[in-house]
């Protein structure tokens, strides 16, 4: 994945995790379980890691979310972009 690549997915999962908590603000339930959530952050964090130039390559992460999550993750962004929340 390229550098663009990475950081234009990372910003996509915070645009979804925003969306989801903005839903319960407004007493909407929520997107995503805590379990999704906690995957979501764990490929954020993946993300980070292989984009900080310090970190030693056999220190940098890899994880994606699973299918079944991913799916979530896109029908949830194309909302937040149908919504004018964020640009594609």
């Amino acid at each position: 994945m390229s550098t663009v690549q990475i950081i234009n997915r990372h910003d996509d999962l915070f645009a979804v995790l925003i969306y989801c908590s903005e839903q319960q603000i407004f007493g909407k339930p929520a997107c995503f379980t805590t379990l999704e959530r906690i995957c979501i952050n764990q490929e954020r964090g993946a993300l980070l890691s292989q984009l900080n130039q310090e970190t030693p390559q056999s220190e940098v992460r890899q994880y994606q979310c699973p299918p079944k999550l991913e799916s979530k993750i896109r029908f949830i962004t194309q909302k937040v972009i149908d919504n004018h929340l964020i640009t594609n």
